[in-house]
């Protein structure tokens, strides 16, 4: 996303109870899991439910995106270090941060560097604690999008985060998470907008094989790609920034998506009102917002008024369902009416 529009944790080991709730749901029927309905509720109370309320809880994720830290972007600066800060005072445990792309501005050494420093702060460790998403402004650059310069900010990601590939996967407590990311380098003569993001045919195949898997286990999928696909959460419609610069392959990993309704697919980008979507044949799609600056609700940069949010979501995966608060971080509150629960 262009910026001209203007973090206590669990061991990431799985504990006994989650190794325990992960065995109950691969353990369950499919068919009796849509039996009883999978259909996305929203709750009247926005703070999270009691634990046991659907069993077992599994896993315990906060996820935020598009922090685009830097050294001359001090309100971002200051909202990631607010946002840290509330999750370890105000908190539950959880098992991971899940930044969901735009971790920097531009993927230079020295803004990995600001970053880990604020984990740090907030008595986190970087990387460790966080599960790191690649977005499209980590293969920013000064903006020329030279494979040269490409490579070289795909190697800073990779040493920074600890990430084996631009694409893995990792169990969060007990839940399977995968990250997706711009693999594929796409000159910028070559592209339909204004984006180089492309998922290769190989990590298309990988992603499609480890659905495969989860979905005859009978368990959930938690996807996060930075950019959203078309047509699923809020400003991914015609006119909106993530329809008009978004993945340049959205058909393929739409396909792959929507034939594995286990999967929940989580993308940022747009730095929209984070928003809980369920699409086709019962995928669910979830906007994450912005930690930096986010729109407000019914907001969208085209009616940009300067005035911004800093928004994200506790996500707790249930032996029994999924949940989704909303979390206002510079209000320190769960925000009223976006507190979601979806039965498995």
């Amino acid at each position: 996303m262009s910026l001209t529009r203007r973090q206590f944790l669990r061991a990431g080991a799985i504990t006994c109870a989650s190794a325990a709730a992960l065995a109950a749901v691969g353990a369950a029927d499919p068919a009796s899991a849509s039996e009883r309905g999978s259909a996305l509720k929203s709750l009247s109370d926005a703070s999270p439910v009691e634990e046991g309320t659907y069993g077992v809880l599994v896993s315990s994720m906060a996820v935020m995106s598009d922090t685009h830290v830097d050294d001359d972007a001090p309100d971002y600066d200051s909202n990631f270090e607010n946002a840290l800060d509330d999750v370890v005072q105000r908190w539950n445990p959880v098992d991971s941060i899940v930044l969901n792309g735009d971790l920097t501005n531009n993927g230079y050494q020295y803004q990995y560097d600001i970053l880990e420093q604020r984990a740090q702060a907030a008595g986190f460790s970087f990387p460790a604690s966080f599960t790191c998403v690649m977005g499209n402004h980590e293969q920013m650059g000064d903006g020329t999008h030279t494979q040269e310069l490409v490579e070289s900010l795909h190697a800073n990601f990779l040493e920074r985060t600890n990430a084996g590939s631009i694409y893995f996967d990792r169990y969060v407590g007990g839940s399977h998470v995968i990250a997706l990311g711009p693999d594929e380098y796409v000159s910028p003569n070559d592209v339909t907008s204004t984006d180089t993001f492309r998922l290769s045919s190989t990590q298309l195949s990988w992603i499609s094989g480890l659905l495969d898997e989860d979905q005859s286990a009978g368990v959930p999928s938690f996807v996060f790609v930075h950019e959203p696909l078309t047509y699923t959460v809020t400003d991914s419609y015609p006119g909106g920034w993530g329809y008009e610069n978004s993945l340049e392959n959205d058909a393929d990993l739409r396909s792959v998506i929507f034939s594995h309704p286990g999967a929940i697919l989580f993308s940022g980008h747009t730095h929209s009102y984070p928003d809980v979507a369920q699409r086709g044949g019962g995928n669910l799609f979830v906007g994450t917002g912005s930690v930096a600056y986010a729109y407000a609700q019914g907001e969208t940069y085209l009616t940009d008024d300067g005035s911004y949010d800093s928004l994200g979501w506790l996500v707790r995966h249930h032996e029994q369902a999924v949940e989704f608060c909303m979390r206002d971080f510079l209000a320190h509150e769960w925000v009223a009416g976006s507190h979601y629960v979806c039965h498995l």
